[in-house]
């Protein structure tokens, strides 16, 4: 791992995703250790922290995985096919007829999926994935105003920047066979409580129990293990604190939360991050 020069501009995200870390970079960076080999994340999501590094940092291989296989399609696509990706977004609107009629509408095409995904998460209501029962996509229009739907540099640089990336949908757990002494492993999964409340996050609980919450625990602990490197953020819940007592204690640090709706609140929340990088 090296610095690359002043003149690389960041590769910003090219999805909305509930719980992103854009807003966490700085603080994050705060726990990078002095160098590393290669970088995991066994949660994707938006991949926030991934384009940053690899923007300001010369990563000789990533693993990313999401066990979203839309999600990881999409980036699949846009690191071999962004033109092809690009081309189908140009024929969608930002209106909620256009919105519905993609919504409803299925298809096997990998390219028309990645466009589809896209074009829901950008135009959907605060970029939250939610599926129905029978797995339909079901998050309402957001109303969301652009000057421009989606950012035509920046997803062509994205895929510049995927070229050295591993894509897979797997379980979290089964991601441990790429890890690696001296590697890098960011965690940060989807959060099974609410921030400083009782009870569990609804639209997260088929996607990530407390069960998985346990088993990630065993998770780091392998992480360790192995001599790899990790920084997790996880809510900043009495309980988490508790589960995650025998890697140590958390570091509090505060964000905004931009989720809003049903039980959830726009606000200042704080967060957990555990890590076992000595700086």
């Amino acid at each position: 791992m090296k610095q690359k020069g002043n003149c690389i501009k960041t590769v910003k995200p090219f999805l909305r995703w509930a719980g992103g870390k854009t807003r966490l970079i700085n603080e994050l960076c705060k726990f990078l250790p002095e160098s590393f080999n290669n970088y995991h994340e066994p949660f994707l999501g938006g991949g926030a922290f991934f384009f940053y590094l690899n923007s300001t940092l010369t990563i000789k291989k990533a693993f990313l995985n999401d066990t979203n296989r839309e999600l990881i399609n999409s980036f699949k696509q846009i690191k071999s096919r962004p033109k092809l990706v690009l081309k189908n977004l140009f024929e969608f609107e930002n209106s909620a007829k256009c919105y519905y009629n993609v919504r409803k509408t299925i298809t096997l095409n990998k390219i028309e999926l990645a466009s589809r995904f896209i074009y829901l998460n950008r135009t959907s209501f605060n970029g939250i994935y939610r599926v129905n029962r029978k797995g339909e996509y079901n998050v309402p229009f957001g109303n969301k105003r652009y000057k421009k739907l989606v950012d035509v540099e920046n997803i062509k640089k994205a895929g510049i920047t995927l070229k050295n990336a591993h894509l897979s949908s797997l379980d979290f757990f089964q991601t441990i066979k790429n890890i690696k002494k001296n590697d890098l492993v960011f965690i940060d999964p989807p959060y099974t409580v609410a921030h400083e409340k009782n009870g569990f996050i609804e639209y997260n609980q088929n996607l990530f129990k407390w069960e998985d919450q346990e088993r990630l625990l065993l998770f780091i602990k392998e992480v360790d293990r192995i001599g790899a490197y990790y920084i997790m953020t996880n809510a900043a819940h009495s309980s988490i604190k508790k589960l995650f007592k025998p890697i140590g204690s958390p570091f509090i640090i505060e964000r905004y939360s931009v989720v809003g709706g049903g039980n959830s609140f726009r606000g200042i929340v704080n967060e957990y991050i555990f890590s076992n990088v000595k700086n």
